[in-house]
Parts: structure tokens; C-alpha cells; sequence
């Protein structure tokens, strides 16, 4: 029980040192309804760690620490504050068309938007959980996900106005964290977990089977190419993929110990993962092979966006920038 607890604090260690983020251990704090703190604001919220980001539409939404929610109508070269009514930490966001979005962060706090992320409205929160919700994946309006610590996975059917709970366990019967949900072309899910946990849903979510892993260590999140190759990326600059949709892995060299914690597929089909110490690894050839980019800046990186131009936005320490990749 000691190994699997000792286990499970390198796991969530990993994600910490990631996110550079020393919040991100400690528990967040929701008041009850009509008395919650706030998100912060003043001057410097645009320098923000920001977590993660993706588009709603035209416009770019990124998360980040302390509930900040910012928002670019102009590819990134100016930046707007939405309203949330939380100050804990936003780990993740996703929007189901150009309006409506819904973000994930500390005490299982899920939060709503209508208008493209300048307002948000509290969906649910579970402070006695003591976990934080680390992905979100909402495919229609109504459909979604969030998954998080001790494998709680949230669903919902009707766009959260009521969300489900069930807690994933592992062949052993263990709570694995939940570290990102994604959806295949195949139109299976997949859950990358702590501990090499790797889950796939071919029923919509409703039940997960566990699948052979290559590795042993944490899976921060899964990603799939046009042509149905899965990719699931991990600590130490591990990255698997698998042709049978998670049947059999195999792994691939990607030059780096650096954990990374996002993958993106750029216009043109390249995979470009991103994570600790401004790590960067592109592929080209849908995952047989990576080459490094890395950013001498060493910023952890947490998400990359790519902008209607081709150039790249990196969100982060120090929050949204605009860094120089040769990725078309």
C-alpha cells in the first residue's frame, strides 16, 4: 500500500512540476452559491499561469490559475477577462461550438458559458471530494465529460445542467487519476491515467476497459490522427501509439526526458506534443518519428494553439505567447 501511495504522490508530482504551479497540490476553496469568491483580477492576470486553451470559433479561451479566463477575438495580440465566480485553479476547457463551453478545475468545480466565454456560471462543485478535475470533452451541447483525481469521471446529457458521477477502477481495483479525456476518429474514447493506466470506452463512455500498457508511468493525455493512429503521451518524454485503436502499443524515440503534458495537430497534420522545460516534439509522419523544437526559454509549456497565420501561441508560465515553430 506503500508503493501505490508513494506512486500516486510521484504522479501528481510530475503534474506539478509541469504546470509550475504550487496551487495545484493544495485544495482549492468554493463558498456556497451565491457567496463565492470570485476569479482574481488587476493588471498582471494576463501573465497568469494558463493551463489550457482552445477555440470557441473566431475567438481563443484559455484558462488558468486563481479561475482566470481569458479570451482573444485578434489571434492573441490583445486579451479580455471573462467573469468567473471562482478563484480556484482551471485545468482544462472545451467549447461545443462558438458560444457554448465548459471548463474543469480544483473541488470538481465545472463552469459554464453561453457567450463564448466572457461570462461563467458554476455548474457543479464537490469540495469534500478533495480532487481536482483535470480534463474536459464536450462533443455536442449536450454530451460531455471531466475527468479528474481517484478516477471520478463526470458525464452529462443534457449540458450540465445534471452531471454523473462514477469512479473508474483499475484491473486491481484502484482509483487511478484521470489525467485527459479524448475522442478517436474510430469513435471510441481513451483516458490517459497515472501508473501506465490506459482506458477505452467503445460504449459512449457509460463503461472503460483497462488496456495492455507499454509503460509504467503516468499517461497525461491520448491523441488521434486523420488516419485513426492513436498517440498517448506521457512523463519523461514518453510517447506510445497503437494502429488497432489501443490494442497493442508500441513506443517511439522522441530525443527528450521532459514530461509533456499536451498534444496538437497543427493544420497540415503534423502532431506537435508540448510540456515540461519549453519541451516541444513534432512528427510529420503521424508518430513514427519526432524531432525536437524545444524553446530555450526552458517555460513550461502546457498547451500550444495555432493561429490562423500558421504561427503558434504557447500558454504557459508567464501565460499566452507567441513563439517561432517551422510547423505548417
Amino acid at each position: 500500500m506503500n508503493s501505490i501511495k508513494a506512486a500516486r504522490s510521484c504522479a501528481f508530482g510530475w503534474l506539478v512540476g509541469a504546470l509550475a504551479l504550487a496551487a495545484l497540490a493544495l485544495p482549492g476553496w468554493v463558498q456556497a452559491e451565491g457567496n463565492m469568491l470570485p476569479s482574481a483580477t488587476g493588471p498582471r492576470v494576463a501573465k497568469s499561469l494558463l493551463l489550457d486553451a482552445t477555440r470557441a470559433g473566431e475567438r481563443i479561451v484559455a484558462v488558468g490559475e486563481r479561475g482566470i479566463v481569458l479570451y482573444s477575438d485578434d489571434e492573441g495580440h490583445t486579451w479580455a477577462q471573462g467573469t468567473a465566480p471562482v478563484d480556484v485553479t482551471l485545468t482544462a476547457v472545451s467549447f461545443a461550438d462558438a458560444q457554448r463551453g465548459w471548463a474543469t478545475g480544483h473541488d470538481a468545480v465545472i463552469l459554464a458559458t453561453e457567450d463564448g466565454g466572457a461570462n461563467w456560471t458554476l455548474q457543479h462543485a464537490e469540495p469534500e471530494l478533495d480532487v481536482p478535475l483535470l480534463g474536459v470533452l464536450f462533443e455536442s451541447p449536450t454530451t460531455g465529460f471531466a475527468v479528474g483525481g481517484r478516477g471520478n469521471f463526470f458525464s452529462t446529457q443534457d449540458g450540465g445542467k445534471t452531471w454523473t458521477n462514477q469512479v473508474i477502477l483499475t484491473r486491481d481495483e484502484f482509483d487511478s487519476h484521470l489525467f485527459g479525456i479524448s475522442k478517436a476518429t474510430s469513435g471510441s474514447y481513451f483516458l490517459g491515467s497515472e501508473q501506465g493506466v490506459l482506458y477505452r470506452s467503445d460504449d459512449g463512455g457509460a463503461t472503460w476497459t483497462q488496456l495492455d500498457s507499454p509503460y509504467r508511468g503516468s499517461f497525461f493525455g491520448v491523441t488521434t490522427t486523420a488516419t485513426g493512429r492513436v498517440i498517448a503521451f506521457a512523463m519523461l518524454g514518453n510517447v506510445a501509439v497503437s494502429d488497432d485503436d489501443g490494442v497493442t502499443w508500441r513506443m517511439v524515440p522522441t530525443g527528450t526526458d521532459k514530461s509533456f503534458m499536451s498534444a496538437t495537430l497543427s493544420a497540415g497534420g503534423a502532431v506537435v506534443l508540448a510540456g515540461l522545460d519549453g519541451a516541444i516534439a513534432v512528427s510529420r509522419d503521424g508518430g513514427d518519428s519526432f524531432e525536437l523544437m524545444s524553446q530555450p526559454d526552458r517555460r513550461k509549456i502546457a498547451r500550444l494553439l495555432q493561429k490562423r497565420d500558421g504561427t503558434w501561441l504557447s500558454f504557459g508560465e508567464g501565460g499566452a505567447r507567441s513563439i517561432d515553430l517551422a510547423i505548417k
